[in-house]
């Protein structure tokens, strides 16, 4: 009687796996590589060159080019008088004291103003980055249901893929398709919210 239950709790046991089994292979699993459908696509080289551009704007308004040309010009003149002084030495030297001084402050101003670039493409970067996955994600969803998909994972979290799976080439195309630029990228994103409360009303009405 209890080989009998074993045998029937194998049989059983066998059963379920082998429905498991055809369960997941009938899953049909797809990737995308986010990464490489952001450097490839239209839209993607495009707000590349949005930012490569508005960084060397910035570049050319902060003047660093020629502040950061002073810097080390000066730099570089005074390491070989300020290398082997003392500071007490230094401070009895009133005019090399000054030049130091004042390349500090430029050096100072150099960092800062970089920083503030920096900052500024940082933020219109993560702007673009967000619109960007926006209409990546419908271009996904599209795709996905072209292919009949049933899963689709993200390309890192994956360690081993077959170039069948993969909808990269296919997300790209359609965003290709869709949203090129960063004009139609504009449109294709809701407006911002209004003010809470609507417009102020001039005084008096």
């Amino acid at each position: 009687m209890k080989v009998r239950s074993i045998v029937l709790v194998g049989a059983l046991f066998v059963g379920l796996s082998n429905m498991v089994g055809v369960a997941v292979a009938q899953t049909k699993v797809f990737v995308v590589n986010e990464q490489k459908v952001r450097a490839d696509s239209k839209l993607g080289k495009a707000l590349d060159g949005a930012l490569q551009e508005l960084a060397t704007k910035g570049i050319d308004q902060l003047g660093l080019k020629t502040l950061q040309s002073e810097v080390e010009t000066e730099a570089n003149a005074l390491k070989p008088q300020t290398q082997s002084l003392t500071r007490e030495a230094l401070e009895a030297n009133p005019t090399l004291k000054a030049r130091v001084e004042g390349l500090s402050k430029k050096a100072n101003e150099l960092q800062q103003k970089q920083n503030a670039l920096n900052a500024t493409v940082e933020k219109q970067d993560n702007g673009y980055n967000y619109a960007f996955y926006a209409v990546m994600m419908r271009a996904v969803d599209t795709v996905s249901k072209e292919a009949n998909a049933d899963v689709v994972l993200s390309y890192p979290s994956t360690l081993y893929t077959k170039e069948s799976i993969d909808l990269t080439a296919k997300v790209t195309a359609r965003l290709d398709a869709t949203v090129p630029t960063i004009d139609a990228l504009k449109a294709a994103l809701p407006p911002p919210p209004a003010p809470a409360g609507g417009a102020a009303k001039p005084a008096g009405q």
